[in-house]
């Protein structure tokens, strides 16, 4: 009852209330990711996420599944012969051996016109699941894309972190609080990046 006189009088957002139940790192990329893919008419893709159901519930799409690595061997996908609108990789990439084929056999998978949502830690702990490998800025993740295959003109990336939120971070994962917490962007503290190719 609380938190609707709060929204109803405007004293707190519901956006705000939102934001609250995420983490710190993740508020803004979850954001901006969704306004991307919003834009590019998910209810016409057939969409493949990669380890996680977050995307899931977000939008209505022509279909949707969920696969899990390393039971979904994304570096080996031979055998694999499904191809997909739209594949998400949410904070999966860090965690491959050789995330280059990875993108490759992505770029695989994708239909025509498809593309591949990719979102990583930057200035963030090692986080092992069961590995942790690598970090890219945001030249960086455009330039593995690229490498894989995407023409450079359709690569959109982005990323979000300042050094507060960095530092509260080295011990646990925190929870966004309006209040102490802020969500200004600082160029030189990438804390996440994110980048939408699309195939050709």
């Amino acid at each position: 009852m609380i938190k609707q006189f709060l929204i109803k009088t405007n004293i707190v957002s519901e956006n705000t209330f939102a934001r609250m139940r995420k983490h710190w790192i993740r508020v803004i990329c979850d954001e901006k990711t969704e306004e991307l893919i919003r834009d590019i008419h998910p209810k016409k893709r057939a969409v493949l996420e990669v380890s996680g159901k977050h995307w899931e519930r977000l939008f209505s799409y022509k279909s949707y599944e969920s696969r899990n690595y390393p039971e979904f061997d994304i570096l080996n996908v031979e055998n694999n012969y499904k191809t997909y609108d739209l594949i998400i990789l949410e904070h999966v990439l860090e965690h491959l051996p050789n995330p280059l084929n990875a993108l490759k056999n992505i770029k695989k998978m994708l239909n025509p016109e498809g593309y591949v949502l990719l979102t990583t830690p930057f200035l963030v702990k090692v986080h092992l699941c069961p590995n942790d490998f690598s970090r890219w800025t945001k030249s960086g993740l455009k330039q593995i894309t690229i490498d894989a295959g995407f023409d450079e003109k359709n690569i959109h990336t982005d990323q979000w972190g300042n050094q507060s939120c960095i530092k509260a971070n080295f011990k646990k994962w925190v929870k966004f609080n309006p209040i102490i917490h802020s969500l200004s962007n600082e160029e030189k503290f990438p804390a996440v990046v994110w980048c939408l190719a699309k195939k050709l």
